[in-house]
């Protein structure tokens, strides 16, 4: 394959590796501030197509009812599962769940203020995802909207190509 593209023209071998490239990831950059203090407005995200979604995966969801708009919220249930909160502590299948990523924006917060608000015991959908924004007091997810379909899902965020770091709730060191 080498030999073909070497003597081929250039440019037959960038848009190969393009069009390898977008089959496989895509890159969105980040608006708004849903996410904060995870990913803030203007960044730039590398976005995985197929990735098997699991919790608190950043993922990134075509919105049919704002013309397509492309969203990016964090995954919080599963399919099957039942999820409530009370007293800013998640519970998944009755089971306490701990959310290190949202320790900073707890930390700000003045004593007996909730950062989420409860949300009665609901089973999540097969195929479905609750999905939540890290900036709860101004994200419109879940909450409102309702369930995530699978079919929805774009991909999973995976690296911040600017500025360059992992997007992963254990690792949040910078890449080099």
């Amino acid at each position: 394959m080498a030999a073909f593209f070497s003597k081929s023209k250039p440019w037959l071998f960038s848009l190969f590796i393009f069009i390898c490239f977008y089959a496989v990831a895509f890159l969105v950059q980040v608006n708004g501030d849903s996410m904060v203090p995870s990913l803030t407005g203007n960044q730039i995200a590398l976005v995985a197509r197929q990735t098997k979604i699991e919790r608190f995966d950043i993922i990134v969801i075509r919105d049919k009812e704002k013309s397509d708009k492309l969203v990016i919220k964090r995954v919080i249930g599963l399919p099957g599962e039942e999820l409530l909160y009370k007293d800013d502590q998640l519970f998944i299948n009755n089971q306490p769940v701990s959310e290190p990523f949202l320790a900073e924006m707890k930390a700000a917060l003045a004593k007996d203020t909730l950062l989420t608000e409860n949300i009665e015991k609901i089973k999540i959908p097969d195929h479905s995802y609750y999905v939540l924004g890290d900036n709860r007091k101004i994200s419109l997810d879940s909450r409102s909207i309702g369930t995530i379909h699978k079919e929805a899902i774009l991909g999973e965020a995976k690296f911040l190509l600017w500025p360059p770091k992992k997007i992963n709730e254990n690792e949040q060191e910078e890449v080099e």
